[in-house]
């Protein structure tokens, strides 16, 4: 994955820049802190760049929590705190491994770094935290 950083034509107070990702030929633009400006740019291809630039091998595990992520978001639009994703995919995959000591163990930055995968936007509040 190659991350470059782009002049922005917003005000500096805004977005001091912003960097692209290039996933098998389509440039994508991300905010400062590697989340995707546009959630509707997220693709599989991208979320692979982004494990391969944190040296991240994505299981099934990982995939299905970015699934998850992605349904939760779809519902709610907003992301889960990160008791509330441990507790929800306990439930909805009837497996109670989902602690947050396996999702962090999961994804080096918490939950954090899964919502960034899973093409969420930057969080805000305690969502995925």
């Amino acid at each position: 994955m190659r991350l470059e950083q782009q002049p922005t034509t917003q005000s500096p107070d805004v977005v001091a820049s912003t960097l692209t990702i290039n996933a098998k030929g389509r440039l994508v633009e991300l905010d400062q802190y590697g989340y995707l400006i546009d959630s509707n740019d997220w693709s599989a291809a991208i979320t692979e760049q982004m494990a391969e630039a944190d040296n991240l091998v994505l299981t099934d595990d990982h995939w299905l929590l970015i699934d998850f992520l992605h349904r939760y978001y779809r519902e709610y639009q907003l992301a889960p705190e990160l008791p509330i994703l441990s507790r929800s995919l306990c439930k909805d995959q009837k497996d109670c491994r989902w602690t947050r000591k396996y999702i962090r163990k999961l994804f080096p930055g918490d939950a954090r770094t899964a919502c960034r995968y899973a093409g969420l936007p930057a969080p805000v509040g305690r969502s995925c935290v």
